[in-house]
């Protein structure tokens, strides 16, 4: 069990509003003036070089597509761009995909760099199509990973003791400067940043097109509210109008330390570790 001792220090920073020069990474200004980059946006250009790329009938053609102009290697170069904004922010994303960086068509890999803010969680999720492989490139991070169990996942069957209701076991580690962990295809995991200095994170993908499914966000997003209610034990869980309520306030992949949340009962997956003072994670 991994405790931190840290959250009160970090919650108080982050609540000042200051941006203060060790609570985000340095931000690239100005990108390269040749290559693909994380804020490249779509325009028929690129448009057309996926296109070619997919019709390209073999590794010459491709190669001419993509190299046209040696030695001008423009079209095969990437820049992770680290737009994170400061103050109390849990961090950003920047990602390599075949949907902003062309030549990753038919490579079955891609690329994503984590800029994690002190106190930041990469909330749970998961990636329906690809494995990941994270490793840590300056700072700490803990990550977890839910494991795929499935008890009593049959429902009440004849013969068979009655499903017993709780958390699904998960494993935890601290990961420090240049140590990794996979994350397999479709399993719910996070990162969460202990510490009151940044951390970043390099992660390779073994599918150019990952994707990415926000657990708690997904979840409530169901439709009617009978649906989410029955699925969390009924109302006397939480009511519709807090159903609501909650909707509106699940945070997309970042999430800060906050105080005095009414938000408990959804922390239980990091609880047991994430707690310190009264404070716990908006999840």
């Amino acid at each position: 069990m991994v405790k931190i001792s840290t959250l009160s220090a970090c919650a108080a920073i982050f609540m000042t509003g200051l941006a203060s020069p060790l609570m985000v990474m340095p931000r690239q200004e100005d990108a390269p003036s040749s290559g693909f980059d994380s804020n490249t946006s779509q325009s028929p250009q690129l448009t057309a070089l996926k296109h070619a790329l997919v019709e390209a009938p073999g590794y010459g053609d491709r190669q001419g597509i993509l190299l046209p102009n040696p030695p001008d290697a423009s079209n095969i170069t990437f820049t992770f761009i680290n737009n994170t904004v400061t103050g109390n922010t849990g961090g950003t994303i920047a990602l390599s995909t075949l949907n902003n960086f062309p030549a990753l068509i038919g490579t079955n890999v891609a690329m994503a760099v984590g800029f994690v803010n002190p106190c930041g969680l990469n909330v749970p999720h998961s990636h329906p199509r690809a494995n990941e492989f994270l490793t840590v490139i300056q700072g700490e991070l803990i990550g977890g990973l839910i494991l795929e169990l499935n008890p009593g996942g049959f429902g009440e069957v004849v013969g068979e003791p009655s499903p017993v209701p709780g958390p699904i076991p998960q494993v935890n580690v601290t990961l420090s400067n240049y140590k990794g962990m996979l994350f397999p295809q479709g399993e719910t995991h996070f990162q969460f940043n202990p510490t009151c200095e940044p951390a970043l994170f390099a992660a390779a993908f073994d599918n150019s097109d990952p994707g990415r499914t926000q657990i708690a966000r997904n979840f409530f997003s169901n439709m009617p509210d009978d649906v989410v209610l029955s699925a969390i034990g009924g109302a006397e869980t939480i009511d519709a109008s807090q159903l609501a309520q909650l909707r509106n306030s699940i945070p997309t992949p970042f999430a800060v330390v906050i105080e005095d949340t009414w938000r408990e009962a959804l922390s239980n997956l990091l609880l047991s570790y994430c707690t310190y003072d009264g404070m716990i994670l908006r999840v």
